[in-house]
């Protein structure tokens, strides 16, 4: 079991206030530069995948989160016009399918409908589109890679993991000072960053995922007003949200003197 952790900066701009512009960020660093999405049109649905072929982390390195960010790439933007529909509803789509070792798509199935077809073809169409993947590790023996993507439609919110629309946007006022990193602000640094535990749901179905979390590093170097801007599911949320609480950082700086940032810290739930 392991989890990794990145930092996000994100660029704030004065005159803007803070909820718009946190719901104007992409969920996910590989989005496409020009997706108009929002916040309020991507969650919550969650993502995440199992890994069906047996792989160690020497082997398999970080490329199975690789094949997680295209994908999302892939899904989010269909989202906005599947909620329109009157066909949208909360449902999971489940789909099984192979990577070859040159990177093509090879066989794929849905194991499990969301009881819509408009949102499982959705969910097919993210992985195809997606392809080719990047090729397999030199360090992975197999000659293809087998996944299984869990595709979760308009899931249940969970008051211990609020997510970055509305009023979960954070307690900042309206006119709070928030700096970004860059031109003279040195980012903050994580001195105490315990690790999330792995949900119960998510370890017995052996599910993997990412959650995008956004929060404000203040001047004391607390992390506050935390939000989750993209979600695992599974109940990786609530475990990731229960962790970063409790972090502390270094604060930023500004001519040597603390000031308060609002940054992206993504985490990466992984078993092996």
């Amino acid at each position: 079991m392991k989890r990794c952790l990145r930092l996000v900066y994100i660029v704030l701009f004065a005159g803007l206030p803070l909820w718009a512009q946190e719901s104007s960020q992409p969920a996910d660093a590989s989005f496409a530069a020009g997706s108009t999405q929002t916040v309020g049109e991507r969650v919550p649905n969650a993502s995440g995948f199992e890994v069906l072929s047996r792989g160690t982390p020497q082997e398999l390195k970080n490329y199975p989160f690789r094949v997680l960010a295209g994908v999302r790439n892939r899904w989010y933007p269909q989202l906005a016009e599947l909620k329109k529909s009157a066909n949208w509803k909360r449902g999971t789509t489940v789909i099984e399918f192979a990577i070859n070792r040159d990177g093509s798509l090879g066989e794929m199935r849905t194991v499990e409908s969301a009881g819509e077809a408009s949102l499982d073809a959705a969910a097919s169409q993210a992985i195809s589109s997606a392809a080719p993947f990047p090729i397999l590790p030199d360090t992975y023996p197999g000659q293809i890679l087998l996944l299984r993507y869990h595709f979760g439609y308009d899931q249940p919110l969970s008051p211990e993991a609020p997510l970055c629309n509305g009023p979960n946007l954070g307690a900042h006022a309206a006119d709070a000072v928030l700096h970004k990193v860059g031109n003279g602000v040195a980012p903050p640094h994580p001195i105490s960053s315990t690790d999330p535990e792995y949900s119960e749901m998510a370890r017995k179905m052996k599910y993997q995922s990412r959650v995008r979390i956004a929060g404000t590093v203040d001047r004391q170097g607390a992390f506050t007003d935390v939000c989750v801007l993209v979600p695992a599911g599974g109940g990786l949320d609530e475990k990731a949200m229960a962790a970063v609480r409790t972090w502390r950082f270094e604060p930023a700086t500004l001519g040597g003197e603390p000031v308060a940032v609002r940054i992206h810290v993504e985490v990466d739930f992984k078993l092996y």
